[in-house]
């Protein structure tokens, strides 16, 4: 009995040295990879920092490039700090679980390993390669405004008055008929003639009028006359448009706003035209 006491205690105390010896073996190797790795990181930071303005073997052409390569060296200084603080965390942890658990040897690693990376922090933090990174993209590309400044509103037009767009669909209507292969007349065969008389008005926006006149032309030759028209109101400025058996132009500026021919000649032999001002405010 006493002899297998003795073989037990004996087993016992053997695998004890064994945990004590695989223990200071992990202990040892822990301390060699915390030590390494802050080592290791101190390193690629001091590079990151120094080579953070390298653009490779040909510098930017475009502005573009060059603002590419500066999110380049932004992204590769936060990345490298972003790393060190978590691994200042890391250290942090160790010397104060160290100093509770009473072991020197970590307590010291801990606080040199955090002292190293909080001085690699503040070494990638005063870099100044990005600024100095800009400076070089600015005397490449200028500092120009990356926007162009907003223009200056156009002034506004003037406003349109009820004398004025009487007077502007009168020309028109003579336009019209000077146009037009003569001779020319009427419906009933009377020569045209422009009177202020055959405009009528109806109300548009708030207080505005908008002028309309209509009339019927016979001429020589219709077919001739349409197209002389229409070059005519060309001519004048107004766009081309096309209804059903209508043509059409038009303006957004102008004081007359529409004009319409429509060629009737199988129907009744006559061109119908119709002449529409913009909307007018009375003359002040």
């Amino acid at each position: 009995m006493d002899y297998d006491r003795e073989t037990i205690g004996a087993s016992t105390g053997d695998r004890r040295r064994v945990l004590r010896a695989v223990g200071r073996i992990l202990g040892v190797l822990l301390a060699v990879a915390v030590v390494g790795g802050t080592l290791v990181l101190c390193a690629g930071a001091f590079l990151v920092g120094v080579l953070a303005d390298d653009t490779g073997y040909s510098e930017p052409r475009t502005a573009v490039d060059w603002m590419q390569a500066i999110d380049r060296a932004t992204s590769a200084l936060m990345f490298a700090a972003g790393a060190l603080a978590v691994a200042l965390v890391v250290t942090c942890l160790i010397a104060v679980a160290g100093a509770f658990a009473r072991r020197t040897s970590w307590t010291v690693i801990g606080v040199v390993c955090s002292a190293l990376l909080a001085l690699a922090i503040v070494s990638v933090s005063v870099s100044g390669q990005v600024e100095s990174l800009v400076a070089r993209a600015t005397s490449a590309v200028g500092n120009v405004p990356a926007v162009a400044p907003i223009p200056s509103p156009p002034p506004a037009p003037d406003t349109l008055t009820v004398d004025d767009a009487r007077e502007e669909m009168l020309v028109m209507l003579s336009t019209t008929i000077d146009a037009a292969a003569a001779p020319v007349t009427t419906a009933d065969g009377s020569p045209p003639i422009g009177d202020p008389a055959q405009l009528r008005a109806a109300p548009c926006g708030e207080v505005g009028s908008r002028l309309a006149l209509t009339t019927e032309l016979a001429t020589a030759d219709n077919a001739a006359s349409l197209v002389a028209i229409l070059a005519a109101w060309d001519a004048a400025g107004y766009l081309p448009d096309r209804a059903v058996q209508e043509d059409i132009r038009y303006s957004t500026t102008l004081p007359v706003e529409r004009l319409s021919i429509r060629d009737k000649s199988t129907v009744d032999g006559l061109l119908h035209v119709s002449i529409q001002s913009a909307c007018a405010v009375a003359g002040g």
